[in-house]
């Protein structure tokens, strides 16, 4: 059931619990540097130190036996549950932390990271939390990079 306040605003009134979430990651380039650039995202309520959800791409240093997280279809896609279900994203912060690898020379040509919120199921609609997007790539000499982004109250 949809309603719109005073000022125009469309407000949920039975509002579904946000329970999953989901990370995409597009990532296109020639190098064949398949653990780079090392990821980090958190999520997090704003203005309290509570970390509903936190991922890394791979540990450092890096162990090299290990699967690299980037395939070379350039998609990566990590699914989880939050502990807490959210009644609404107002109030979430995002958090990417992106660093290098063990090559200076390694470099992306795109790279993009999402990250979305489902009720129950994530074939219902999703919200988008955050959004870090390189359309022009980076090189490992330009890392690290920090991007904080913050869903409206």
């Amino acid at each position: 059931m949809d309603e719109i306040d005073a000022v125009g605003r469309q407000m949920l009134v039975e509002r579904p619990l946000l329970t999953r979430g989901r990370l995409s990651v597009y990532r296109d380039t020639t190098s064949k540097d398949y653990w780079f650039p090392r990821l980090n995202v958190t999520l997090k309520r704003s203005r309290t130190d509570t970390v509903l959800w936190q991922w890394t791409s791979h540990d450092y240093p890096i162990d090299y036996d290990d699967m690299p997280p980037y395939d070379t279809d350039g998609v990566l896609e990590k699914y989880f549950e939050l502990d807490v279900p959210l009644k609404t994203p107002r109030g979430l912060e995002c958090v990417f932390s992106i660093a290098g690898s063990d090559h200076q020379s390694s470099f992306v040509d795109k790279f993009s990271a999402a990250i979305y919120l489902y009720p129950k199921s994530l074939e219902e609609r999703g919200v988008e939390i955050a959004v870090v997007d390189f359309v022009n790539g980076f090189t490992g000499r330009s890392l690290p990079y920090f991007v904080r982004c913050n869903f409206p109250w």
